[in-house]
């Protein structure tokens, strides 16, 4: 009787265990679900993981804006104190290259004498389509994408902008933001568009090895709009590049918690495939639904989503560090050609922190969030650069980007990505204050 009583409590502790492993993957009373990818070789289940994991060699990056009263060194001290390890600088090709072989180059040089001394790297964009614009050389206009002259001239550019960096950890490399919206339905400039990125992709990697080269597309695009198009692209490409804003089609939000949902409609489209989201992020605005404590939630489920994508999801960028300005805002109603009130209301408050400098909960959360992973562990000797060198202020602005006959439709919920994507208007502003020798 002992004996059978003894192995009553064995059977009865092992069934509690099954039950408490179970519970864990949160697949409860169910298999694993049906859009879930494949687990990689060597993983065997789909569990979620029951606490936060380690940082391990996944990339933390913060698009660092500079707020009302403050420099760029400020904002980006900021950035680095809550783990951030990368940033992002976005430029348009007709504003690298104003005339034919003629090349501005402050920007480039201001990058790379600072971002090297700090030991944060890069995420390059060159955004030959901007959205809904075209930003290739005025030169240029009529020709087709793969038309030889177009990818040599493209190509010269890459060289002259590598080189220019040759210090800067330049560590993925966007030919293009968001080209989804702008290529639309139209099957043969998406065929166009491919060879041309296969070509210059091609001589990015010659020019930069061990850089990653692909195309930054919205969400949209990926999961619905453009599904065969963009995985014909994303074949030449060494990561899917991602934006990612969780939005209605009249911008106002969708719930915090459908983040890990929609990043598994991605790994199950690229189930074999590194993913980089370049832009993450969500409003704060009550005139778009939402506020600073479902800012902060979506902070708090992307982490969440990310470790449980983490095999898969090696790079997050959170959009933006600080609000932006009313003069912003104007800009990006003209670029955009715009005036719709939940729309800018959406870009005014996508920021982590307010214009004024202040945190939002959304960046306590942040830091908490980072914290227990590893990051601020990481940020911690990193030393922001001082000087004996003097400071230059650059502010970049949409004020001389092309106007509206280069662009395909003016901004609006079909064409902005709006069920999740947002327009590209991260990464064609760069405002701040850095050091050059």
């Amino acid at each position: 009787m002992r004996r059978r009583h003894v192995l009553i409590v064995v059977a009865v502790l092992a069934i509690v265990a099954v039950g408490v492993l179970w519970l864990s993957t949160g697949n409860i009373g169910g298999p694993c679900p049906v859009e879930e990818p494949a687990p990689p070789e060597g993983c065997e289940s789909c569990p979620v993981p029951p606490g936060p994991l380690p940082r391990s060699n996944r990339l933390l990056g913060i698009d660092v804006t500079i707020p009302q009263e403050g420099s760029y060194d400020d904002a980006f001290r900021a950035a680095r104190s809550v783990g951030m390890e990368f940033t992002t600088l976005s430029l348009g090709w007709d504003e690298l290259e104003p005339a034919p072989g003629q090349y501005d180059d402050e920007l480039l040089d201001a990058a790379n004498s600072f971002y090297p001394e700090t030991g944060t790297k890069l995420a390059l964009t060159i955004a030959t389509i901007d959205t809904v614009t075209l930003r290739m050389p005025s030169d240029l206009d009529g020709r087709a994408f793969d038309d030889p002259e177009v990818v040599s001239r493209f190509n010269a550019l890459l060289q002259h902008v590598l080189e220019r960096l040759s210090d800067v950890d330049v560590f993925v490399l966007s030919i293009g933001n968001e080209v989804d919206s702008y290529l639309a339905e139209d099957e043969p400039l998406w065929q166009q568009y491919t060879e041309f990125f296969r070509q210059t992709a091609e001589h990015a990697r010659e020019l930069r090895p061990g850089m990653d080269v692909g195309v930054k597309m919205q969400f949209r695009g990926l999961t619905r709009d453009a599904i065969e198009q963009a995985q014909s692209l994303n074949e030449q490409s060494d990561a899917v590049l991602l934006t990612y804003y969780p939005l209605n089609a009249d911008f106002t939000v969708r719930p915090p918690w459908q983040v890990d949902e929609d990043l598994g409609k991605v790994a199950a489209l690229y189930p074999d495939r590194t993913l980089m989201l370049l832009e993450c992020g969500y409003p704060s605005g009550a005139g778009v639904g939402s506020s600073e404590e479902l800012q902060a939630d979506f902070v708090r489920q992307t982490f969440a989503a990310w470790d449980h994508r983490a095999l898969w999801l090696r790079v997050l960028c959170f959009t933006w560090l600080h609000d932006r300005s009313p003069g912003d805002l104007e800009s990006f109603s003209r670029y955009y050609g715009s005036e719709d009130e939940q729309f800018l209301e959406f870009l005014a408050t996508l920021g982590l922190r307010t214009f004024d400098g202040g945190p939002k909960a959304a960046f306590d959360v942040l830091q908490t969030e980072a914290g227990v992973r590893g990051w601020r562990d990481a940020a911690v000797g990193s030393q922001s650069v001082e000087s004996s060198r003097s400071r230059r202020c650059i502010r970049l602005t949409y004020d001389n980007a092309p106007s509206a006959p280069r662009s395909r439709a003016p901004m609006s919920p079909e064409n902005s990505g709006a069920h999740s994507g947002m327009p590209g208007c991260c990464g064609g502003i760069m405002v701040g204050c850095v050091l050059v020798s």
